[in-house]
């Protein structure tokens, strides 16, 4: 991932703020998976400032956590991108796999597990086994429906969505990196294009077209400081096409900025993320030998010191070579 620290969209506080909420998630989720769904049958409302939380078949107990750790991701991401919606966001947690597909009028591929609906609306599957998600997973569908209240209803491109929605709610860890390293030295980068068509067709490798929109947003920052991004939704929010809204905010087109972000990509991913990274792999591995043998060197010391003395002892009982003599 390329540029300093300033320049990244993401932002620490983000983490910091949902501790205490995602302590309490926790505890929830888990007793939730031990409580029969037919003890669980309750409907009902949870309202704060920004958030509205409707729930079906889920304790309230378990909406609240929803509602406060939904407010909070609101306020830390609608400062970084400089758009607060009017109306407050409405989240709806469904209790079965069915009310889902009905919430989401059944367009969304099997892995989904929430989604941004018309109307500042989110709908948030059962979960089965993801509970301990749900904060990651509300702030990148609150990330979508900030977009979409700022764009009105200018299409805004799925490389745009997506990255933001993952620099402010993922991880970019070593297996991206890695999986980035193996697209790159197959020459399976994917296009602005090719990302459209992954999500409108489900395309098998979502993934790579997450992870590369990722880096497409982290480039943008990079380029031209982490107020574009809000730079870009103002001018959305104000009637441009995207296009043009992009151009206006950093003096790029979007084909330009394509070029640059996909080749930024094969050079830290190609060659020089394997001149960096193997080396540095080896350097651990060798310091970690090198432990290995001085443990093993001082405890190697350690029983010769004792087996010395023992040789010195005068009491050890030497036995004859070969059978005792018959008597």
């Amino acid at each position: 991932m390329n540029g300093n620290k300033s320049c990244k969209i993401r932002d620490i506080r983000f983490w910091s703020v949902l501790r205490k909420t995602g302590y309490d998630i926790l505890l929830i989720s888990l007793l939730m998976m031990w409580i029969p769904s037919e003890c669980r049958c309750e409907t009902g409302t949870v309202s704060s400032p920004h958030i509205v939380v409707q729930y079906e078949d889920i304790g309230e107990r378990y909406a609240r956590l929803v509602s406060e750790s939904a407010e909070q991701s609101f306020r830390v991401i609608t400062a970084e991108l400089g758009h607060v919606p009017e109306k407050p966001l409405t989240i709806i947690l469904t209790g079965t796999d069915e009310e889902f597909s009905k919430a989401t009028e059944g367009v969304l591929p099997d892995w989904s597990a929430a989604a941004a609906m018309p109307g500042n609306r989110i709908v948030v599957s059962p979960l089965p086994g993801l509970k301990m998600e749900i904060e990651r997973i509300l702030a990148h569908e609150i990330v979508h429906c900030v977009i979409y209240d700022a764009a009105g209803g200018t299409f805004v491109p799925r490389w745009f969505h997506e990255g933001c929605a993952e620099a402010l709610s993922g991880e970019w860890g070593i297996r991206g990196r890695l999986y980035m390293v193996w697209k790159v030295s197959r020459g399976e980068l994917m296009s602005f294009r090719d990302i459209e068509d992954v999500f409108s067709a489900r395309g098998a490798d979502v993934t790579l077209a997450y992870d590369q929109s990722l880096l497409a947003v982290n480039r943008l920052g990079t380029l031209r400081g982490p107020s574009v991004v809000p730079l870009i939704l103002g001018n959305l929010s104000r009637g441009y096409e995207f296009d043009r809204a992009f151009f206006e905010a950093s003096g790029l087109t979007t084909a330009e900025f394509e070029r640059d972000y996909l080749d930024s990509v094969r050079r830290a991913y190609g060659k020089r993320m394997l001149l960096t990274y193997i080396p540095g792999t080896w350097t651990i591995i060798l310091l970690l030998s090198f432990f290995v043998y001085i443990i093993k060197r001082r405890r190697n010391k350690r029983l010769m010191s004792q087996w010395e003395v023992v040789d010195a002892a005068e009491n050890i009982i030497r036995f004859r070579p070969g059978p005792p003599s018959e008597e």
